[in-house]
């Protein structure tokens, strides 16, 4: 799930995930693929940043590291456990089109060297579902997530 930015709706939370659990290749918005190996090793494609970076426009591919972290009041989605994906090499940045994001954040982004994202997680019958939030909280809307079949990564409907 992807859901938008400060008046966030209540959102879900799982308080007893395993990184074997993560594990796997996952496709979200637009097309952007995250993979998650069980050894702590990231890779991104055209993933957009989260929260308020999201209306930003760009999107990052590269290679970091991921770890499971505790909660902690303002520092994750409602206090809980989290996903924590750290790009710090950063291959690859792409600019959405204008028709896709707003108009004042048309012109290209400066080049980024690294980022870290939080996601949340949402388990489902389907398994447990990683999810990060983007752009203004007042205009918040839930996108459903997408997860290819790939190694563990339970699928998303």
């Amino acid at each position: 799930m992807v859901t938008s930015g400060c008046a966030y709706p209540t959102l879900p939370t799982v308080h007893d995930a395993s990184t074997s659990e993560l594990a796997g290749d996952w496709t979200g918005i637009d097309g952007a693929k995250v993979t998650l190996e069980r050894n702590g090793r990231a890779e991104v494609k055209n993933l957009g940043g989260d929260d308020w970076d999201f209306d930003k426009g760009w999107g990052l591919s590269g290679t970091g590291t991921w770890k499971l972290i505790e909660g902690a009041s303002g520092e994750t989605i409602m206090a809980a456990p989290a996903v924590q994906v750290s790009i710090s090499n950063v291959t690859g940045q792409i600019q959405r089109p204008a028709s896709d994001i707003d108009e004042w954040t048309t012109a290209p982004h400066t080049p980024i060297g690294e980022y870290t994202w939080k996601f949340g997680m949402e388990r489902t019958k389907e398994g447990l579902q990683p999810y990060y939030l983007v752009g203004d909280p007042e205009r918040s809307h839930p996108v459903p997530p997408q997860a290819n079949v790939t190694g563990s990564a339970p699928a998303s409907r």
